[in-house]
């Protein structure tokens, strides 16, 4: 009986280290203190006994561990996945294109998956793999790259917080605004900078292939500038079934059923397109300006299906 105790007591021990492995945990005083009981405190090598003991142990099921500044690393997983020639095509591919990625955190988040699949493959598919890489030469030209230097100088004048005149276009012609830039974000195949109009007060997204130029004012942005705010309404079974976007809040149903929605910081030019979809089920409330944008939206798509015979 004390046998089979102590070959369980060892499991178990065995199975709290894999855990503090699978959670990338196992620093050096967490994996003493799994198998202290072990210990003998007269003997100052009895450590490293122990701990060879139980890592030569996850070796015979083929489990590698590698010690990195004080901590444990798994090298491998238990179990892995089971990946088909074409899978490791595909993956191939996202490893080659990643580079290219002009959003960073993107980058970092898709190399972190691979990453994480590379792990749970077994040593024929990392050959196959690394043989797919060696063999390739791909190049991706993406929508993006011809942006390089304009995304470079997008993303630096948003860190800097100075308002900028922007000269762009818009439908063809030459736009000029002064603006704070808030952010470069992408699309599928398109890079926008967010900017806050100050003269309309409105928060626009340029796509960048259409900047001319971007100056620099010596003037700080205000920090304590208000969102942009569009409050609107929706009546009939639109307002029993309409679904809150991420960026709005509802205050609730008037008196007469229709649901009141206060929408922040959405770009105009999406929002009044979406809101248009709603037909007569929606009407602006505010701002009044917005209202106008909305009704002017109307009359030009109305003037589209007029009868010129």
């Amino acid at each position: 009986m004390k046998s089979n105790k102590k070959l369980n007591d060892g499991c178990l021990k065995i199975f709290r280290l894999l855990k503090l492995l699978y959670e990338d945990k196992a620093d050096y005083s967490s994996v003493i203190e799994i198998f202290k009981g072990d210990l003998n405190e007269q003997s100052t090598n009895n450590i490293q006994v122990v701990l060879n003991k139980y890592m030569n142990a996850l070796k015979i099921f083929g489990i590698k561990v590698v010690k990195v500044n004080n901590k444990y690393k798994l090298l491998n997983s238990m179990y892995f996945v089971d990946l088909s020639l074409e899978d490791l095509k595909s993956i191939n591919i996202l490893a080659n294109s990643i580079k290219d990625f002009p959003d960073e955190d993107i980058t970092q988040e898709i190399t972190e998956l691979l990453n994480s699949i590379k792990f749970r493959m077994n040593n024929k598919d990392k050959n196959t793999l690394n043989n797919l890489s060696n063999n390739t030469n791909y190049d991706f030209k993406f929508y993006y790259s011809d942006l390089k230097e304009q995304l470079k100088q997008c993303k630096e004048i948003c860190k800097l917080g100075h308002i900028v005149y922007i000269l762009y276009l818009q439908n063809g012609e030459e736009t000029r605004c002064k603006c704070t830039p808030r952010d470069v974000i992408y699309d599928s195949k398109t890079a926008y900078l967010q900017i806050y109009d100050l003269t309309s007060r409105q928060n626009i997204e340029i796509p960048i292939n259409n900047i001319l130029s971007i100056n620099k004012l010596p003037q700080l942005s205000n920090s304590i500038e208000m969102p942009t705010t569009v409050v609107y309404k929706l009546k009939n079974r639109l307002a029993q079934t309409y679904k809150i976007k991420e960026n709005e809040y509802s205050t609730g149903h008037d008196e007469d059923g229709n649901l009141i929605i206060v929408n922040k910081n959405e770009p105009f030019d999406k929002l009044l397109h979406r809101l248009m979809r709603y037909s007569f089920n929606c009407e602006i409330i505010s701002p009044k300006y917005m209202r106008d944008d909305m009704i002017k939206l109307i009359n030009e798509t109305l003037n589209n299906y007029k009868d010129e015979t």
